[in-house]
């Protein structure tokens, strides 16, 4: 289906304007007990470490990124694709019901990647320059709510741009989040969505630790050392990451900086402190190093409530970035631009100190030029 005609425009958007845009947290919890905020071990069904595969060893977290980093100056791209083809109402025996267009969603994801790489007929060189023939690419999906996971249109679009551009055999990529039995019942991603990439959860469920699992515990955040995915370590070379846009009651918005929580074995430990504590989390060089791009699912999303409720948006959008900053800027400037068409109290106030943190930490730039089509 070929991709819709539009007019592009171009806006400049600082961290202030998005600023300006926010008001309060206050109505959310802040934590989310039903979604499983610690993982492996928080709760009566988690494994015991005792039952858990040997962690190996690995690398000391802060080896090979400087101790004192600095701000990214300049303004960096954002690019968003929007189509309203791309849900649509359909009949089944059960009612009416929205359904994703895969193939409109093949031509956002293409349309997003190419312009994001300035036009290039293969834009990956450019937005995964690192890569090289052989190497293992991750897709970081999000299914911690089984309401709105990671589309399998966006998973199966990635997927078909990396094997026909790139070049990147199937057995290659890996889709992956923190539990397999998640990625099964609420991923549903199919064979025809895989395309014969793996599926793996770090962990199979919260009463079967088998799988890849987590490294043993290396570097101190806040006072608690977390252990990350053998799959971000061991079993992947490059990592895509792909949230869904959704609120959330502790960070404001999901996006490129909040999709790590489920890369670490203990994201509880870092809700309180969540404003200093995920730039750090983000910044840890097993995750800095594989991040390359994220590109954010909105083709549904949450607006009004949290992470784990049901989608009360469509913005039938896709959109992307290389800097996780600008990204998460502008997540948060969406989400409160679809607020507002529900009169509903735009997002700020002191927890959304992290964005002004990850610019402190050389995460990316205060500003985005953002290229709409």
């Amino acid at each position: 289906m070929a991709a819709r005609s539009g007019v592009t425009r171009r806006e400049i958007l600082t961290g202030a304007a998005g600023a300006a845009a926010a008001a309060s947290l206050g109505g959310f919890a802040s934590c989310f007990p039903g979604v499983g905020g610690k993982w492996p071990d928080g709760g009566p069904d988690a494994p015991s470490e005792a039952d858990a595969a040997p962690a190996p060893a690995c690398e000391p977290l802060d080896a090979g990124i400087e101790d004192q980093p600095t701000p990214v100056e300049g303004i960096s791209t954002v690019v968003d694709v929007q189509r309203d083809d791309s849900l649509l109402q359909v009949e089944t025996d059960s009612g009416k019901k929205l359904e994703v267009q895969a193939a409109v969603v093949q031509a956002m994801i293409d349309t997003a990647l190419a312009a994001l790489a300035g036009g290039a007929d293969n834009p990956w060189p450019l937005l995964l320059p690192g890569y090289a023939p052989g190497m293992r690419i991750g897709l970081k999906v999000n299914c911690l709510n089984p309401k709105l996971p990671t589309s399998p249109a966006v998973v199966r679009a990635v997927i078909a741009s990396l094997v026909g551009k790139l070049g990147v055999a199937p057995s290659a990529i890996v889709v992956w989040d923190r539990r397999l039995d998640e990625l099964k019942n609420a991923g549903k991603y199919t064979e025809k969505d895989l395309q014969g990439a793996q599926l793996l959860g770090t962990v199979n469920s919260t009463s079967d630790s088998s799988g890849p699992g987590y490294t043993a515990p290396c570097r101190s955040v806040e006072g608690v050392a977390p252990r990350v995915s053998r799959i971000l370590t061991e079993l992947t070379d490059l990592t895509i990451n792909l949230p869904v846009l959704k609120s959330h009651g502790v960070s404001g918005v999901t996006g490129a900086l909040k999709n790590i929580y489920g890369v670490i074995d203990n994201p509880a430990d870092y809700h309180k402190n969540l404003p200093t504590a995920m730039p750090v989390l983000y910044r840890l060089p097993p995750i800095y190093r594989s991040f390359k791009l994220t590109i954010v699912d909105a083709l549904q999303a949450v607006t009004l409530k949290d992470t784990q409720d049901p989608p009360d948006a469509t913005p039938k959008r896709i959109f992307a970035a290389t800097d996780p900053l600008a990204l998460d800027r502008y997540a948060l400037d969406l989400v409160n631009q679809l607020r507002a068409t529900r009169s509903a109290k735009p997002l700020s106030g002191p927890l959304l100190g992290w964005l002004d943190r990850g610019y402190e930490l050389g995460l990316g730039t205060k500003t985005y030029n953002l290229v709409t089509l």
